[in-house]
């Protein structure tokens, strides 16, 4: 027999009260005093002792009542079938995962993870399932349940081992939670093959440098089961040291005026918390090594980052690269520099101005959408009435300062609705029939207003592509642009036009109508000097620049991606009749000749697509979230909701097994009820056996 709560089997010492009630010294209770014995010596009654038990019964009868009790709040059970025998503890399924991110190429982490993994694979048994998996961005299994399910139990561990030696680190980031929820979810179809009425506690022993970088958002949607556990084996170097390059992109459209002006790159130093070490250098050097150039001083203190502007290496040759000195670990200090594709821009402009001439509004937009290192700008003017305004390949832009005529202005319309870009300056009341076909209306009335001094600019939509360039505070003052005359237009009467931007006086300044992918874009003033300054600040060229970026920003093509992005090919591209694509590393990949996109970028280098003409380079870089090796602090996991875990113990499992089953046994035994029913019967049998006890006493006292 057991006892789930043996403690209060010490309640049995409460037997020897009623035998110390028996056993007391009796002393008289009361004194009376009589006048009559005022005078005499007191002489008070020997006190004694007794020796001798009376009522033996009664005395058995209430020592048992009591260790009946005692014995009932102790709740015994018999358990001797039940015992927990070494084969059933500790069953249960478990997932070994094993991080091979890039922060997993830091010193000798991969050897510690490797031992890691054959340690923890030692403590388990033979009747546990468990399988190995790797994870970066994605969980991969390296050896599943299925397949160590069908080994003998002394060939499981040599199988992982051997399988880990065919694998390494990765270029890819760490997406831990992710792989967590993805980790259970195997667990979980682990129980489903077994076909078990009870499933076993979910266990998964993660074996990773835990560093800081490292993402949790996908445990936000995740909801961790009760009956999972984790437990971490954490991976440690004896230098923390850590700092990372990330080449940074183009910055928010309000600092872009800024950027305009600096072709300088913009790259992030980061330096890990932690680190011994807060001074770097910034050096250019060619694929092979050479160094270009003087280095760049870089102070970052741990814990924190700076951007630095660099100046492209110049003609240095092909794909040069920034790389950061002074750290211990290289995985993420490089940079890949490719020049940015001169982007090819053709403008059509249907008007009759001259473009010589500075009076009218050709020869300012001949300038603002004007060639740089980035660009190469084409401004086709056609002047209205010519039979065919859109010939070959679509233009990125049309711009109307002139009334068109009626076939030009269905042209447009057709330009419009089949996606592209389109702004209408509105020059006068010739412009309502040509408005009325693009708007798709009978009519549009136009009306001439001549403000007595100038209109300024009063509500401005900075969301719209048109303004966003000057959203910034720095940028977003329009007072010192006036305008002498301007266009008024019924809005009312002119139903899916939507006013980006209006007068001081409330009348429109810009209009806007969407047409499937295509804009159109109105402009009651125009920027040739006699309708206003618009023209002569430096807003107006970025202005188109931006409405254009916008409208066509899916066609372009970007230098730089990550590790595993997919990298859309540019627009336009033609491919050979046998398409490849060179990784870094010399590898060909044979690429689909339909393919729109290339897949597998999964080194860090310069990559190039073979075509018909040029092939097309792109740069992978690292996640920068890699360099962020500093220790995740468990709180954050315990916040995501995870259930963290100490080591497993057979011992303290194989108590806590037995403990279960104790508890299970004794609810369905129930033995303290009988005991509580005895001892009952005992305090009634010893009630009424002293109450009959005490009758008798009484008539023997009474005869006497």
């Amino acid at each position: 027999m057991s006892a789930l709560a043996p403690l209060y089997l010490l309640g049995m010492a409460a037997v020897s009260l009623p035998l110390l009630f028996h056993l007391i010294r009796r002393t008289p209770r009361g004194e009376m005093l009589f006048s009559s014995l005022m005078f005499l010596r007191p002489s008070p009654p020997r006190l004694t002792k007794r020796s001798r038990l009376d009522n033996l019964l009664l005395l058995l009868l209430r020592g048992l009542a009591i260790a009946l009790l005692a014995l009932a709040f102790a709740r015994p059970l018999f358990r001797q079938t039940a015992m927990v025998t070494p084969e059933d503890v500790g069953r249960q399924r478990v997932a070994v995962l094993i991080d091979t991110s890039a922060s997993m190429r830091r010193g000798d982490l991969w050897e510690q993870a490797v031992a890691a993994v054959d340690h923890a694979l030692a403590d388990y048994r033979p009747q546990d399932r468990f399988a190995v998996y790797a994870f970066d961005e994605t969980l991969r299994p390296v050896a599943s349940y299925q397949d160590l399910a069908g080994l003998e139990p002394s060939r499981r561990r040599p199988t992982v081992a051997r399988r880990l030696t065919q694998i390494e680190p990765t270029w890819a980031g760490t997406h831990l939670g992710q792989a967590l929820a993805d980790a259970l979810a195997s667990l979980e179809d682990m129980h489903d093959a077994d076909n078990e009425e009870v499933a076993a506690p979910r266990r998964i022993v993660l074996i990773s440098d835990l560093q800081a970088g490292c993402r949790l958002d996908a445990l936000s949607a995740y909801g961790w089961p009760d009956d999972a556990a984790l437990e971490l084996i954490p991976l440690r170097l004896d230098d923390p040291t850590n700092a990372g390059l990330e080449l940074l992109g183009q910055r928010a459209v309000a600092q872009r005026v800024e950027d305009a002006r600096d072709q300088r790159l913009r790259v992030r130093v980061t330096n890990a918390a932690g680190s011994k070490v807060e001074d770097f250098r910034l050096q250019w050097q060619t694929p092979a090594g050479q160094p270009l150039g003087s280095p760049i001083e870089v102070h970052t203190p741990p814990g924190e980052s700076r951007v630095v502007r660099v100046a492209p290496p110049g003609s240095a040759g092909p794909r040069p690269q920034l790389v950061l000195r002074g750290d211990g670990f290289d995985f993420d200090n490089t940079v890949y520099y490719l020049p940015p594709a001169r982007e090819v821009v053709r403008v059509v402009c249907l008007g009759s101005d001259d473009p010589a001439d500075a009076d009218g509004m050709a020869y300012y937009l001949d300038r603002a959408i004007g060639s740089d290192a980035a660009r190469s700008a084409e401004v086709a003017h056609v002047a209205p009435g010519a039979r065919a305004i859109l010939e070959g390949e679509p233009p990125a832009m049309v711009v109307v300062t002139a009334p068109p005529s009626g076939t030009q202005a269905t042209e447009l319309r057709r330009f419009v609705e089949r996606g592209g870009l389109l702004l209408y300056v509105v020059s006068g009341e010739e412009d309502a029939a040509a408005l009325g076909v693009l708007l798709e209306q009978e009519s549009v009335e136009v009306t001439t207003v001549a403000p007595d001094d100038y209109a300024l600019l009063g509500e401005i939509d900075f969301a719209h592509p048109l303004f966003s360039a000057m959203a910034g505070p720095q940028f977003n003052n329009f007072t010192q642009i006036l305008f002498w005359k301007y266009r008024q237009l019924n809005e009312a009467a002119l139903p899916g036009l939507g006013v980006i931007a209006r007068f001081d006086s409330g009348d429109p300044a810009v209009l806007q109508r969407s047409a499937g992918a295509g804009r159109l874009l109105v402009m009651t003033a125009g920027w040739n000097p006699k309708d206003s300054q618009l023209a002569r600040s430096w807003k107006f060229p970025l202005m188109l620049s931006s409405l254009i970026e916008s409208h066509h920003r899916h066609t372009t093509f970007r230098p730089s991606y990550q590790v595993d992005q997919r990298v859309p090919l540019p627009a336009g591209i033609e491919l050979p009749e046998s398409p490849v694509v060179t990784k870094p590393n010399g590898d060909r990949v044979p690429l689909a000749g339909d393919a729109t996109v290339v897949l597998g970028a999964d080194v860090p280098g310069v990559y190039r697509v073979s075509t018909r003409d040029e092939p097309a380079e792109f740069a992978v870089h690292l996640d920068p979230t890699e360099s962020n090796t500093a220790s995740l602090p468990q709180e954050a996991l315990e916040q995501a909701g995870v259930r963290l875990s100490t080591e497993f113990d057979v011992a303290a499992e194989k108590a806590k097994m037995q403990q279960l089953r104790d508890v299970e046994l004794e609810g369905r035994q129930k033995i303290w009820k009988w005991l509580v029913a005895l001892a009952i019967v005992m305090l009634i049998a010893e009630t009424g056996l002293a109450g009959w006890f005490s009758r008798s006493a009484d008539q023997t006292l009474a005869a006497a």
